[in-house]
């Protein structure tokens, strides 16, 4: 029988998930890369033998195809590394991580097909190209150079050997994480311990600690398991000062202690990507990671946060003052520490609005809010979102398959097809929200069945399980987590890219990659969608005005403060840690230098001891390395959109807003800039007036 990985690769369908097996993988991926080295090797053969014959179909179209077997293929291993983790599948991975990396890099690195596409864009050719074709080509060159493919001997040697290294350590860190995860819980036997956590999160923990060998625990009585992923709830709710120190500190050591330590990855990781930039000439990782941003320089990217910290901070300095006053007359008498914030923020936001979160997550129960919120995103976006009519393998009996289908065109044909992962899985599923691209749009790598190969991408949460039949309760910033993570998919689904080169994640500059994440995320306080996505747990009845009120007004609360802490702290330390640090220098630790931002961006003192860097999976294995101001600037873009939609009034100028989003922002960033993609659908170059706005700074 022949390897269904391999059949995947060969048939151009979709991974059979349900057959594969971890024996699988090597001879799949090592069968791949067989063919995609013959490949290269008629491509380099053609390309240096016929230079006259040099065009867009003879380079680039070709390496579409050629790049796409091993890719995808590739592609389903780095997913079920996320979804399906085990120790098998982690030594299969590694046996064939160093061949996949090989091969790509010298794909990269091809003089060869280098000069083809510099020939390319100097011949009379490059004035019929396209727009969207100018651009692959342009980001095409760059991409080999920032791969190496200028260097030579011992350069270029090393320059491989770091990036192999690169990724042994990317895998380390990630398990450790997992790891490190899946051993820390905590454990509570009284009751006393959690007051203040929703009835409905104590029916979570009761139902874990089942799940780890404590018979008969129940909601009333416990005992009750806390794992990692809950953390956060406990030192956001529970009124037990203790209880809020021990998991606060626990969520912030994940990682940092034998035999799952990070310390040791992160400072060979900082001094290799340190080694790897200077190779190709850049100072310092952070100016080699902006070589193929928006943002033009490092200096920009720290005077903006600068900027805007200025902005927050008199803001910031008035709502921590309010804050120690309200909880001090509530019998806090110590200084507010960073394991109370959380909770005093939320005791406050009640009082002041009159507002009980377990009243408010009453009215969106993930059951309910999953279909009311794929019907809304089809009416906005003309298109329909349902379940698929041909039902495909997935990893998990939980995960669901979706078509999308372009209602406003002929035959409203199925433009897009996802997964859906909604539930946590400690210990073989990272514990976050993420997209997976499993195939790229592309009119080149279309099939007899279609003149397009459709995106297909899979989305993945870590919601709770069902308890007892009855969904997981969802807080506003759940909800906000659920549209973000379909805002990454609506714009792989409605591409407008010819290519994978446009369409695929990395298809735009990504300083710009959040903009459509963060777009609904802003969508979520407009009135009519926020009741729209309600359905009472018990009455079905919709958000009322009056709490839909509360709920908007709440959202302004401790907003300086916040902004800081989420978004300019991190950013100003991964861009000071990768411009600023010397890694091979014992001068400052990682650790000094994030205490350092900590007080320089925040107006909350730094933990003793914080370790949350060992964790921290955005900047070390991800793909925010120098890059985490990317958030700000996406929800820059995010904010002056949404604001167009602010200005409407009506519901159908509203609708009309939805279509000209679709048709700009969304199916023309890739193949177009960004910037002219902005244009295109609001008239003009972006503003931080919406910005600032949207957290009362202007």
């Amino acid at each position: 029988m022949m390897n269904p990985l391999t059949r995947c690769a060969e048939d151009y369908a979709l991974p059979p998930f349900a057959q594969i097996r971890v024996s699988d993988i090597e001879p799949a991926i090592r069968a791949a890369i067989q063919e995609y080295a013959l490949d290269l090797n008629a491509i380099e053969d053609d390309l240096s033998f016929r230079e006259d014959e040099i065009t867009w179909e003879s380079v680039m179209d070709r390496l579409e195809i050629i790049d796409d077997p091993l890719n995808r293929l590739w592609r389903i291993v780095l997913h079920l590394s996320g979804v399906a983790n085990s120790a098998e599948l982690r030594e299969a991975k590694a046996a064939v991580q160093a061949e996949v990396l090989a091969i790509q890099s010298r794909r990269q690195q091809s003089v060869e097909i280098f000069e083809a596409k510099q020939t390319l864009r100097d011949s009379p050719q490059w004035s019929e190209l396209t727009s969207e074709q100018q651009r692959i080509l342009d980001r095409a060159i760059l991409e080999m150079k920032l791969n190496g493919v200028t260097l030579t001997g011992a350069a270029r040697e090393r320059f491989n050997e770091i990036d192999v290294r690169l990724k042994e350590l990317t895998d380390l860190f990630t398990n450790n994480v997992l790891d490190s995860t899946k051993s820390s819980m905590l454990l509570f036997h009284d009751r006393s311990q959690l007051e203040g956590v929703p009835n409905s999160m104590l029916a979570v923990f009761a139902q874990d600690a089942v799940a780890s060998g404590h018979d008969g625990a129940t909601p009333v009585n416990g005992p009750f398991v806390v794992k990692v992923a809950n953390y956060r709830t406990v030192f956001s709710t529970c009124s037990n000062a203790a209880t809020r120190e021990l998991a606060y500190r626990a969520l912030r050591s994940v990682a940092s202690t034998e035999p799952f330590d990070n310390m040791p990855v992160i400072q060979e990781m900082l001094q290799l990507r340190q080694e790897k930039a200077r190779l190709l000439g850049y100072a310092t990782f952070a100016e080699m990671s902006l070589a193929d941003k928006m943002a033009p320089s490092v200096d920009v990217v720290q005077e903006m946060l600068c900027e805007l910290w200025d902005k927050c901070v008199d803001v910031a300095t008035v709502e921590m003052q309010e804050l120690t006053a309200f909880a001090k007359a509530r019998g806090q008498t110590t200084p507010i520490e960073t394991w109370d914030y959380p909770y005093w923020v939320g005791e406050m936001c009640k009082e002041k609005y009159a507002i009980d979160p377990e009243i408010i997550d009453a009215y969106f129960p993930l059951s309910s809010v999953l279909p009311r919120m794929l019907d809304f995103l089809s009416k906005l976006f003309g298109i329909s979102i349902e379940t698929a009519e041909e039902s495909e393998e997935t990893w998990h009996p939980d995960v669901q398959y979706y078509q999308i289908r372009a209602v406003e065109q002929p035959g409203q044909p199925v433009i897009a097809q996802f997964y859906l992962d909604l539930y946590a899985r400690p210990g073989e599923k990272k514990s976050a929200s993420w997209i997976e691209v499993v195939a790229a749009r592309s009119r080149i790598l279309r099939s007899e069945k279609s003149n397009v190969r459709i995106p297909v991408f899979a989305l993945m949460f870590s919601y709770p399980p069902p308890v007892d039949g009855k969904s997981f309760l969802l807080s506003i910033a759940d909800v906000q987590y659920l549209l973000s993570t379909f805002g990454f998919g609506l714009r792989i689904a409605l591409t407008a890219g010819e290519y994978t080169a446009t369409s695929r994640p990395h298809g735009i500059e990504w300083d710009a990659v959040g903009f459509s994440s963060q777009f609904l995320v802003n969508v979520c306080y407009h009135r009519e969608t926020l009741e729209s996505l309600s359905s009472h747990v018990e009455t079905g009845k919709q958000l009322p005005s009056d709490l839909f009120d509360k709920v908007f007004e709440a959202r302004s609360f401790m907003r300086a403060c916040n902004f800081a802490a989420k978004f300019l702290q991190i950013a100003a330390y991964d861009m000071a840690l990768h411009h600023d640090c010397d890694p091979y220098a014992d001068a400052e630790s990682i650790f000094d230098l994030f205490r350092r931002k900590c007080q320089e961006f925040t107006l909350q003192p730094p933990l003793d001891g914080d370790k949350y860097l060992c964790s921290l999976d955005h900047i070390f294995p991800g793909l925010y390395a120098a890059s985490y101001y990317s958030y700000v600037w996406s929800e820059m873009l995010a904010a002056d959109t949404y604001a167009c939609f602010e200005e409407a009034k009506s519901e159908e100028e509203w609708m009309a807003l939805g279509r000209k989003y679709r048709d700009t922002m969304l199916a023309l960033t890739g193949p177009a800039h960004p910037l002219v993609a902005f244009e295109k659908f609001r008239g003009r170059l972006p503003s931080t007036e919406g910005l600032l706005k949207q957290y009362g700074l202007e």
